[in-house]
């Protein structure tokens, strides 16, 4: 599993510099309750570091210091008459060097430091030789120096690991009182999931990766599926906690505690929604078939700080009206739909159900089919592609065009932020930024690719052969294959258009989006993507007056994404900029979906 990461990171480093800066916001960009933010450390703040530390997830830390920090020091720095000693703000000095919060305890008359990585230091200003003064804390230029090192490797350390804090949250005796069951099947196709989408805009927004609201979405998941109908024994949650991620090495990068607590991720004033103990869970169903041979259904539930009617409530609600449809259908494949969590920061939930798999459970899998963001414009799209098969004697020949390929992107995104001076001052690879690496006459460009992909081609060498034709087609280097389930699913399709016409494109491209799909398609399996978008040329005539509100991200071709990750995600906004939309898209994705499930794949 860990292997499958590699063939990840190209697409993803392309992919992550594209994110708007809004999902990993600017932490200072929160306000604050006091008058202890002077006006130079108000300009400190503005430097980018949310912004670039999204690359932080490519083993790439952002904590450098912009030229003029001396500057800044010198205006919050004092000394005091007859002494030597040179005192710094200490709540200034913090933020500037990238504090997450500070607060103050009255009664030790300490200030109590968030750090990035979620952990809490204390200073006791008068025990460390410091004095307040008009509110202000004072502490000796040598403490803030060794301050300002725990603050900058909180960026790239983890807190101690917290013991559990309730193991008995998915006991059966908390789901005894099952609800009637919310929605009927007798409405038409899509309206349902419809439904859904409302509840959740309306009363489970902000599912912010490791949070109470995050559990409380999960609860629900199981809530309905138990009304539905489905059996207790059939449901399961499954739980992984902050550190169980890092000790197991799954994620598509290195998960940061300080992602999770952005201001994009998790809101403003939203810290009391973190749980302690740093958990989040997948929630399972599975449908008994005919066949043991399964097929993973998948969407995430979590979502940033905002309403997350798109991102995505539309995948999970089109979940649960499968889930509630199958009940009175015959499948013959085993059915497994997955809930997923924590997606938002690195697709840690998709990685934690596949590393949980055992070999012959990963061999077990037909294919995975991943709804996610259905409404995001009225383009109704999926995207169905097999691992192609590759000869062992061309192996040796794709892991150098795979190598090449690499170092080819990585020498262009080097160029870039070699030439924007706040990423060459801001971005550190292994323990200096950019600049301090290409001031040293003897390091190229060339030299510092050389560096980064250092032992990659070896570490090619280990891959199965699906993992690197998986790769290899992504790359343009070899054609996916319409294996025999691909060529099913295209013929599903084109039924369903005729019989309703549902207007549903057939993009391969699109299983290539960043979701959960991308989990099982660089391990070498089927896979399928559900996605709903626009077209580029639409937006402006589209949004209309939201036109400026948005970040559109281009998926592919000419298809983006409209209001994700934005206050525009929210179930009557979206209806309004596309009146019928939803229904139309949620009606033609779970004809599909029922459409899929309901086949006989050989």
């Amino acid at each position: 599993m860990k292997k499958s990461k590699l063939l990840i990171i190209v697409f993803m480093l392309a992919f992550a510099l594209a994110m708007p800066t809004m999902v990993f916001a600017n932490y200072a960009e929160e306000s604050y309750k006091d008058d202890h933010l002077v006006e130079s450390v108000e300009v400190a703040l503005e430097r980018p570091e949310a912004e670039n530390g999204v690359q932080n997830m490519m083993v790439i830390s952002t904590f450098g210091e912009p030229a003029d920090m001396s500057e800044l020091i010198d205006e919050i720095s004092r000394t005091i008459d007859g002494s030597d000693t040179v005192y710094v703000r200490l709540r200034a000095f913090a933020e500037i060097h990238g504090a997450r919060a500070i607060n103050w305890d009255p009664q030790r008359r300490a200030a109590l430091i968030t750090l990035a990585n979620g952990a809490v230091h204390s200073v006791v200003v008068e025990e460390v030789g410091g004095f307040v003064e008009d509110g202000r804390s004072w502490i000796p230029m040598e403490i803030a120096d060794e301050l300002a090192q725990i603050i900058n490797e909180a960026w790239y350390t983890s807190a101690p690991r917290v013991d559990r804090i309730d193991l008995t949250l998915w006991e059966r005796e908390r789901f005894e009182d099952v609800r009637d069951t919310t929605f009927s099947t007798e409405l038409p196709h899509g309206q349902i999931s419809v439904n859904y989408i409302e509840y959740m805009s309306d009363n489970l927004c902000a599912r912010s990766p490791f949070t109470y609201r995050e559990l409380e979405t999960a609860t629900w998941i199981v809530e309905e599926l138990l009304a539905m109908g489905h059996d207790w024994d059939n449901i399961a949650a499954q739980e992984f906690t902050y550190w169980d991620v890092l000790e197991a090495e799954v994620g598509m990068f290195s998960l940061n505690w300080w992602s999770v607590m952005s201001q994009g991720m998790l809101g403003v004033d939203r810290d009391y929604q973190l749980r302690k103990d740093r958990v989040s869970q997948n929630v399972i169903l599975t449908i008994p078939g005919q066949s043991e041979r399964k097929i993973i259904v998948g969407a995430h539930y979590d979502s940033p700080a905002v309403p997350g009617a798109s991102d995505n409530a539309s995948g999970t609600a089109l979940l649960l009206e499968s889930a509630q449809r199958m009940l009175d259908m015959d499948n013959y494949h085993t059915i497994v739909y997955v809930f997923f969590g924590a997606e938002e920061v690195g697709l840690i939930g998709a990685y934690w159900y596949y590393e949980m798999l055992t070999e012959a459970q990963r061999e077990n899998i037909v294919m995975m089919i991943n709804a996610d963001v259905l409404i995001e414009g009225p383009y109704i799209i999926y995207g169905a592609t097999g691992a192609p098969e590759i000869d062992e004697a061309d192996i040796p020949y794709i892991i150098d065009a795979i190598f090449e390929g690499m170092v080819e992107n990585l020498t262009e995104m080097v160029n870039e932020w070699v030439n924007d001076d706040d990423m060459a001052m801001t971005i550190v690879i292994a323990d200096k930024t950019l600049d301090e690496w290409l001031s040293d006459e003897d390091m190229t460009v060339e030299g510092l690719v050389d560096m980064m992909t250092e032992g990659s081609r070896e570490h090619l060498k280990t891959l199965s052969s699906a993992q690197l034709a998986m790769q290899a087609s992504f790359m343009g280097l070899i054609d996916a294959t319409l294996n025999e389930e691909v060529q099913q699913i295209n013929s599903i399709a084109a039924e369903l258009n005729r019989t309703y016409d549902l207007g549903i494109l057939s993009i391969a491209d699109a299983t290539m989006v960043s979701s959960d799909q991308l989990v099982f398609l660089f391990e070498g399996h089927t896979v399928v993507q559900f996605v709903g978008l626009e077209r580029m040329g639409n937006l402006e005539a589209v949004l209309g007056e939201f036109y400026d509100s948005v970040f559109a991200w281009p998926m592919f071709g000419e298809f983006t994404t409209t209001i994700l990750h934005t206050q525009l995600d929210e179930f009557n906004t979206i209806e309004s900029i596309w009146p019928g939309m939803m229904l139309n898209n949620m009606r033609a994705f779970s004809k599909l979906l029922e459409g899929i499930l309901t086949e006989r794949f050989y």
